[in-house]
């Protein structure tokens, strides 16, 4: 209880500390090609840092015409869905309109003996909406973006520092880990153990996300709708939250196309393939290969995933799987712990 009140109340800390280590798995081979030509790693790392935050700003850049002209339609699509639902609620003798007026009927007869009116007139002495000031959400929105502009700064010089110190912890821990050489040997190969299973992990991401994006703008594309590429590419990297993810994508496709296509069913056809590719594509086989490469069972990975979203929430559901492959290899090299690992296991 004290080990998850700490996760909890310190997530501000762990929850950077976290996603860098994971960036850093991530391009420590990178990082280890470039030094051999660089020879300085230092270098390298800043190489490496500084071209990621390019490379991300210029698809910024790239795609920000596509993600305003998305966004400014909005207003427009609130509108129509709104437009729509109502027109079915009063569509005559439809099963929701009888269904309330038969509810009416029941319940005006238990309080007055008569039946409900058909058009009962408004109440009044409403109360009025309260307002919310243009200064408040301004407010509001300033301080989201400040708090988002620290985290990220955080995490880049956290994975420049881990990139460029290379392996100098490692070399901290096996030191501390006892002065007999059998105790270095064994924390040096549950270290390195921890490394492959991360490093597993984020390759069988990265395939999945590709055909996930892949997919998605395949299938947008044969329907369709419009922008189908920057569509590809935000459900490729909401993804890397699993089934989160791709509900997400499958609500926001399904209001776009309704606006698009003006009809139910083609709206409903689109967010069906958007939820089957990532069913075949990225439920089924990511979590499989994720649970072949993690040696973790599907059932574990998943409760997990729901325990560490209970703890951090978007972050959690990000890092729960890496973090349960961490604390599979501890347990798996522990006498003490075995059972934990066997409950993980496959």
């Amino acid at each position: 209880m004290a080990l998850v009140f700490l996760l909890h109340w310190g997530a501000e800390f762990f929850v950077p500390l976290f996603v860098a280590v994971i960036i850093s798995y991530a391009l420590s081979p990178l990082v280890e090609q470039l030094t051999r030509v660089v020879r300085y790693r230092v270098v390298a790392a800043a190489i490496v840092v500084l071209s990621i935050v390019g490379l991300l700003a210029l698809a910024a850049w790239s795609w920000s015409d596509d993600a305003e002209a998305i966004w400014l339609k909005v207003p427009a699509a609130a509108k129509s869905v709104s437009r729509t639902v109502q027109d079915i609620v009063r569509k005559p003798a439809g099963p929701i309109t009888e269904v309330k007026k038969a509810a009416a009927d029941i319940e005006s007869a238990a309080k007055t003996g008569k039946p409900a009116q058909a058009n009962p007139p408004p109440e009044r002495n409403a109360p009025a909406a309260s307002q919310i000031s243009i200064w408040q959400l301004l407010w509001t929105g300033w301080k989201g973006a400040v708090l988002v502009a620290t985290e990220l700064t955080v995490v880049l010089f956290l994975v420049f520092f881990m990139l460029a110190s290379g392996s100098l912890f490692k070399k901290k821990l096996v030191l501390l880990s006892g002065e007999r050489l059998a105790q270095r040997k064994f924390t040096v190969q549950v270290i390195d153990e921890i490394d492959h299973q991360i490093r597993r992990y984020l390759w069988v991401m990265l395939i999945a996300n590709t055909l996930v994006g892949l997919g998605t703008w395949g299938v947008f594309r044969f329907a369709g709708l419009e922008y189908a590429g920057l569509w590809g590419l935000v459900a490729a990297i909401l993804h890397t939250i699993p089934y989160f993810g791709p509900a997400l994508i499958a609500i926001g496709s399904f209001v776009v196309a309704l606006v698009q296509f003006g009809d139910w069913r083609a709206a409903l056809a689109v967010a069906g393939s958007s939820v089957l590719v990532a069913a075949v594509v990225g439920q089924l086989f990511a979590t499989w290969l994720a649970s072949r490469e993690t040696r973790m069972n599907t059932t574990a990975a998943f409760i997990g995933l729901l325990f560490f979203g209970w703890i951090w929430g978007f972050w959690g559901l990000l890092l729960g799987i890496p973090i349960l492959a961490i604390v599979k290899t501890i347990c798996d090299h522990n006498e003490d712990w075995k059972p934990i690992a066997e409950l993980l296991g496959r």
